[in-house]
C-alpha cells in the first residue's frame, strides 16, 4: 500500500468514524452520562466490530454480510435491549453529582459488548468495509503485510476519532449538574441512547 493510499484510507476512515450514526450517537450519549472512559471503552467495542468487517473484506469474504443477519440476530436483541434500558434510566435520572462519580471502568465489559453489537449490526459499517473499501484497495492482490498495514491505518484512524469524541462528550458533562439544563441533557442523551437501541434491535 502506497503512502498516498494509506493517507487517503486514514482520512476516509476518520470521516466515516465521526459521521452521525448509531455508533457515534451511542458513544456521545455514554460520554455525556458516564464520562470519557466508559465512552471510549464503548468505542473500543465499536472498533472490534469494525475489525471483523475489515478482515472479512480483505479476505474477500463478502458473503459474511449476507450471513450476518442470522449470526448476529441475538447480539442485536441483547445489545439493543441493553441500550434501551440504559436510555430509559438516563432519561428518568436526576442530574448527577460529578464529585460522587463511581468507578469509570465499572461494568466495562457491558460497554465493550454493546459497542461491538452496534458496530456488527450497523449498515453504515457493513457498507463502508464491504462496499466502499474496495475503492481504495485491490483486495485480490493484498499480501499479509498489506493487510497488517491496512489494519494499523484503519485502527489508528478509528481510535483517534472515537477518543476525540469521548473527550468532547466528557467536556460537556459539567452542564449536567446545572438544574434544568442537566435534566434536559439527560433526556436528550437518554432518548438518543434508547433510539440507538431500537435501531440496533430492528436493523
Amino acid at each position: 500500500m502506497t503512502l498516498f493510499a494509506a493517507a487517503s484510507l486514514f482520512l476516509a476512515t476518520f470521516l466515516f468514524a465521526i459521521t452521525p450514526g448509531p455508533g457515534t450517537l451511542a458513544l456521545m450519549s455514554r460520554g455525556l452520562v458516564q464520562g470519557m472512559w466508559p465512552a471510549f471503552i464503548l468505542g473500543i467495542g465499536l472498533t472490534l466490530g469494525d475489525m471483523l468487517y475489515l478482515w472479512a473484506a480483505m479476505l474477500s469474504l463478502g458473503f459474511i454480510a449476507d450471513q450476518a443477519e442470522a449470526a448476529f440476530q441475538w447480539v442485536r436483541w441483547l445489545g439493543g435491549g441493553y441500550l434501551i434500558v440504559l436510555g430509559i434510566q438516563t432519561f428518568r435520572s436526576a442530574p448527577p453529582q460529578l464529585k460522587d462519580e463511581h468507578n469509570p471502568l465499572r461494568g466495562w465489559w457491558k460497554s465493550l459488548i454493546a459497542g461491538c453489537a452496534i458496530s456488527c449490526t450497523n449498515p453504515k459499517v457493513i457498507l463502508f468495509y464491504l462496499g466502499f473499501l474496495p475503492l481504495f484497495l485491490d483486495l485480490k492482490t493484498l499480501s499479509l503485510a498489506d493487510m497488517l498495514s491496512v489494519t494499523a491505518t484503519v485502527l489508528s484512524a478509528l481510535l483517534i476519532a472515537l477518543f476525540a469524541m469521548s473527550v468532547g462528550a466528557h467536556q460537556l458533562r459539567p452542564l449536567l449538574t446545572k438544574g434544568s439544563i442537566g435534566r434536559w441533557i439527560n433526556r436528550i442523551a437518554g432518548g438518543l441512547m434508547a433510539s440507538v437501541g431500537i435501531m440496533v434491535a430492528r436493523s
